[in-house]
């Protein structure tokens, strides 16, 4: 797992090394927040986004993932998003691991500006079950998030409300999950950011899920983020801890 993310982190600072364009643009970071911002990347640049994640469940079972999202925005409001796990790894409560490439997600996302401190997106998702036997559902979900981005007093801030239509609900099952979230961003000077969050999902038949989270942000540039935090689950159906680190860059413009 460590050698994979080294050579990811290798190969896309190569890249950014090698972008020689004079343009002034700046990355769009989303993560590592479960909430996204209403904002889209800088238009004909191509943005990623990766993070180790490692959690650790009440049970005793263990997941990690290799995280990665790519963003192309068209215009100043649209754009695609493809993420997803470039690699997992789930390991039970009695030792047994699977591992393997997790499922895709793939989002067209529209942007409608209020004013200039405030903004609201849209973003149409469908997940393939591109997972590995034993580390997904193996049937395609649909999901819509709505947004609502705000900036207060050098603060910035995002909500989501999403609903996701998931493919392997059972006859006796709701197919609908719900999902919601809110994230508050405080920028420290011109280079560090601090950040909060609370999230949950709720489907008919299923306790609920909530949780919190905590980052910070570096700018190493303008083309490139570092991001490290943590998130726990606040109650017993979510009694989790997650550790996680990352980075928003720039790769280049699309010619």
């Amino acid at each position: 797992m460590k050698k994979i993310w080294l050579v990811c982190l290798a190969v896309v600072t190569t890249c950014i090394a090698s972008n020689t364009s004079a343009e002034e643009v700046n990355v769009t970071p989303y993560r590592p927040t479960v909430t996204n911002s209403a904002g889209l990347s800088a238009p004909g640049w191509m943005e990623l986004e990766t993070g180790l994640i490692t959690q650790e469940n009440k049970d005793g079972s263990k997941q990690q993932a290799l995280l990665y999202l790519t963003k192309l925005a068209f215009t100043p409001d649209f754009g695609v998003l493809i993420g997803g796990d470039a690699y997992a790894s789930q390991t039970d409560a009695s030792g047994n691991r699977v591992s393997g490439v997790g499922d895709t997600l793939v989002i067209l996302k529209h942007r409608f500006v209020m004013n200039e401190d405030a903004a609201l997106g849209c973003e149409y998702g469908f997940k393939a079950p591109t997972a590995a036997t034993g580390l997904g559902s193996g049937k395609s979900d649909l999901v819509l998030n709505g947004i609502y981005s705000r900036n207060i007093r050098g603060h910035s801030l995002d909500v989501n409300m999403n609903v996701a239509k998931l493919g392997d609900a059972l006859a006796n099952e709701s197919a609908y999950q719900y999902g919601w979230s809110g994230t508050v961003f405080r920028p420290i000077d011109d280079k560090w950011g601090v950040m909060v969050e609370l999230s949950g999902s709720m489907r008919k038949g299923f306790t609920p899920e909530n949780q919190w989270l905590v980052a910070s942000s570096y700018a190493l540039s303008n083309k490139v983020v570092l991001d490290a935090g943590l998130s726990a689950g606040i109650n017993s159906a979510s009694h989790r801890v997650a550790l996680f680190g990352g980075m928003s860059m720039l790769l280049g413009k699309i010619r």
